[in-house]
């Protein structure tokens, strides 16, 4: 019995020893000591040299023929292991490097068998970059191409080393298109220098624009790059853009006192092709031009100016009758002429009114004097000089009106009768409608 419980006893001890974890690995955990940069600035091209002492951050013995990265922030970038090396037997390790720029800076123990990874404690090295002169030298571009051409701006960024100057690769730079509207935005496109200074950027030129590149990225140009800031300009190019009058409107109808008072008004939308999809021609210039009925000579009438969007509304000169109008695109350096599909008509009448009519009556005849005009206040269209007017009568009595002589207006629209009705009858004279002017009767005499 004893020995059986002996056994079992045993058996308990195994399991329950096999059941317990097996002790982990230990790491000692490391630190990098004394980390420190030659220069507080470098200089473009120069080395730089970084040195520390890696450490047992526990027993603060030195760890020979460990591997250290040096770790490098530009500024607005990522960080980056710019350089390695390895530790001496006293732990310390020695590692030249050239930067790309000013930046900060860290020491860092990646780790290995047994040990901890491990870095520099405190706040990274914050080294400046000693500035160089910049300049960007710019290849030709065409001055003016047809909207939507796709244009190549290219160049090379350079920089002064020792009063010389020499291509600089990896800079940021920003090529900016400035429209020739204030009204539109700027559109920018980015790229960076290659390993020969050159950069290049094809984009394409949809409407007369400025254009520009500078050493900035997105805008901005820090402090830590040895290039300086520096721009330079393209300049003006224009896309040459075909035209249509997509829209184009006068009054059909209007009364020549009303349009001078209220306005006569041309409406219209110009459109441009700017290589990809018809848009409105911003400020461009159209001149308006009108056809009188019968004729086949246009005259120019005034001129007005596209807004941001493409549209125009502009008063035109009243003429009297029946007129055609077309509305014609101004070409320029940048536009090509069009001229609205088809024509558009308008027809401008004109109010006259019997300014003074009067009867003298004599024993044998009767003289009817007056003038007949085309306005109340304001100006005149028009004298009715050579127009005619035609006189009525009836007999005292009769409700009946009889139509009996015609007169050729005068000067000024002056008129005369002399009739041999007198006393037994009433006179009116009228004035009947006559091409653009209408109609008009004088009060009963």
């Amino acid at each position: 019995m004893l020995r059986t419980l002996a056994t079992i006893a045993t058996s308990s001890a195994v399991v329950i020893s096999s059941a317990l974890p097996a002790a982990a690995d230990s790491k000692r955990p490391t630190t990098i000591i004394d980390f420190a940069s030659s220069a507080n600035t470098v200089a473009y091209q120069q080395p730089v040299t970084f040195t520390g002492e890696l450490i047992d951050a526990r027993t603060k013995d030195p760890l020979a023929g460990e591997p250290v990265q040096i770790r490098f922030t530009p500024p607005g970038a990522s960080t980056t292991t710019v350089a390695a090396g390895t530790t001496g037997s006293d732990g310390r390790f020695t590692i030249n490097t050239t930067l790309p720029s000013g930046g900060r800076v860290s020491a860092v123990f990646p780790g290995d068998t047994g040990l901890d990874p491990g870095s520099s404690p405190g706040p990274e090295i914050l080294l400046q970059a000693a500035h160089l002169p910049s300049r960007l030298v710019l290849d030709p571009v065409p001055a003016s191409v047809p909207a939507g051409t796709p244009v190549t701006f290219s160049g090379t960024m350079q920089v002064q080393v020792n009063g010389a100057w020499e291509a600089f690769p990896g800079a940021p730079l920003t090529l900016t298109m400035e429209p020739a509207s204030s009204s539109q935005s700027n559109l920018t496109y980015v790229t960076t220098s290659g390993a020969d200074g050159r950069f290049s950027l094809t984009e394409p030129v949809s409407g007369t624009s400025d254009w520009s590149i500078d050493d900035t990225q997105k805008g901005v140009h820090q402090g830590g790059w040895f290039q300086d800031f520096t721009r330079a300009d393209y300049n003006w190019i224009d896309g040459v853009s075909r035209t249509r009058v997509a829209g184009f409107s006068v009054p059909s109808h209007d009364e020549a006192h009303h349009a001078y008072s209220s306005g006569l008004y041309a409406t219209g939308t110009v459109e441009r092709w700017n290589g990809n999809s018809w848009v409105g021609l911003i400020y461009g210039w159209v001149d308006l031009y009108y056809r009188p009925k019968g004729s086949t000579t246009w005259h120019k009438d005034y001129a007005t100016q596209t807004d941001a969007n493409g549209q125009f509304r502009n008063v035109v000169g009243i003429h009297l009758g029946t007129v055609d109008w077309q509305a014609r695109v101004r070409a320029s350096a940048d536009t090509l002429t069009s001229t609205s599909a088809g024509t558009v008509t308008s027809t401008v009448t004109d109010k006259t009114h019997f300014r003074s009519a009067s009867i003298t009556r004599r024993s044998s005849k009767s003289v009817i004097n007056g003038q007949v005009a085309d306005w109340y206040s304001g100006p005149s269209f028009s004298d009715l000089r050579g127009l005619k007017v035609r006189l009525y009568y009836r007999a005292r009595g009769s409700k009946t009106w009889h139509s009996y002589r015609t007169a050729t207006l005068g000067r000024n629209g002056v008129f005369r009768f002399s009739v041999s009705k007198n006393h037994g009858y009433y006179f009116k004279v009228t004035f009947p409608t006559q091409g653009a002017f209408q109609s008009s009767t004088s009060r009963t005499l």
